[in-house]
């Protein structure tokens, strides 16, 4: 999949929901922090393990931050979609996790 298409499924998925968009961003808030402490940790001169274990949790959060807002995508595609667009849509999803991994 080209980059262009990745970032026209981007566009297509609809975090902007109430239900959505709060959960979504306390995550991103939290992932922020963690990238924060990562950063003075470097400064300060951590120790390298320490610091790849911090790397990896804020790599995990935003693998389920991923996950959250693809199933927020599914889960729109299913209730206001026909079938046909509903599938289009879920195969793209697929090729965007797939070149994400």
């Amino acid at each position: 999949m080209e980059p262009a298409a990745i970032d026209k499924s981007l566009d297509e998925l609809d975090v902007t929901d109430a239900q959505n968009i709060g959960p979504i961003l306390d995550r991103l808030k939290r992932i922020e922090g963690q990238v924060r402490g990562v950063q003075k940790m470097i400064v300060a001169g951590a120790d390298c393990e320490a610091i790849l274990t911090q790397v990896m949790a804020a790599r995990a959060a935003l693998e389920r931050t991923a996950a959250q807002i693809v199933m927020a995508n599914l889960e729109k595609c299913f209730d206001a979609q026909s079938p046909a667009e509903a599938r289009r849509k879920v195969v793209r999803t697929v090729q965007l996790l797939s070149r994400s991994t």
